[in-house]
C-alpha cells in the first residue's frame, strides 16, 4: 500500500503519526565541490505524531524515510478512532500545531587553533555575503569554502571545527536543499 498524505502510520520514532507531505526528490548533501549529485534514496515524508505509545497527547514533527513508516494495523485505527472521539479539543490542537524541521549540514575543517573557527566563519560568511540570507545551495557553500584560506582543512581529520549549515522544512530549489542560516562549532 502507498502512503499518501493524510494517511496515520507509524514511524521509526514511537507513536501514531499523520503523513503531512512527501518531501520532493532532491540532491544528498555533499560537502566538497568534487563530489557527484546523488538523488536522496526516497521517498521521504513529513509526519507529524499525534500521540505516544502509550496513548497520550505527544505533538512532534520529524522526516521519515518510506522505509520506516508503516500503515496502522487493525487494532491501533481502532483506538485512534476511540482516543479522537473521547478526547475534544486534541484533534484542533494537533491540526494547528506546528514546529519548523531542520535539516543539518555539518562541514568539518582540521583547524590548528581554536582562534581559527571564527576567522573560517568571517571568511566563508562574507564570501556568501547576503546569500546566505536569500539561501544557498550546498554547491554554492562548498564553491564558497574553497576560495577561504582554510579550503585545505576541509573534511581533514582530526576534525576540530565544524560549520554547520541549516535547511528548513525542507526548502528546494531546483532539487537543491536550501541553507539559510550558519553556525560554528567548536568540535
Amino acid at each position: 500500500m502507498a502512503i499518501q498524505k493524510n494517511d496515520w502510520v507509524r514511524s521509526y520514532s514511537a507513536g501514531v503519526w499523520r503523513v503531512l507531505s512527501e518531501v520532493p526528490p532532491h540532491y544528498e548533501m555533499r560537502t566538497s565541490p568534487d563530489q557527484p549529485k546523488e538523488l536522496y534514496d526516497g521517498p521521504l515524508f513529513i509526519v507529524k505524531r499525534l500521540v505516544n505509545n502509550k496513548w497520550k497527547r505527544a505533538f512532534e514533527m520529524e522526516a521519515a524515510h518510506a522505509a520506516f513508516i508503516k500503515p496502522l494495523n487493525k487494532a491501533d485505527t481502532k483506538k485512534l478512532e476511540t482516543f479522537i472521539s473521547q478526547n475534544d479539543g486534541i484533534p484542533d490542537e494537533f491540526a494547528f500545531f506546528e514546529r519548523p524541521l531542520q535539516c543539518i549540514l555539518n562541514i568539518g575543517f582540521g583547524l590548528k587553533r581554536k582562534s581559527d573557527l571564527k576567522k573560517l566563519r568571517d571568511e566563508v560568511a562574507a564570501t556568501l555575503g547576503d546569500d546566505l540570507s536569500k539561501g544557498v545551495s550546498a554547491p554554492a557553500i562548498a564553491k564558497a569554502i574553497s576560495s577561504t584560506s582554510f579550503a585545505a582543512l576541509c573534511n581533514e581529520s582530526p576534525q576540530s571545527g565544524t560549520l554547520q549549515f541549516i535547511n528548513f522544512n525542507y526548502e528546494i530549489r531546483r532539487r537543491e536543499l536550501i541553507y539559510r542560516e550558519m553556525n560554528a562549532l567548536n568540535f
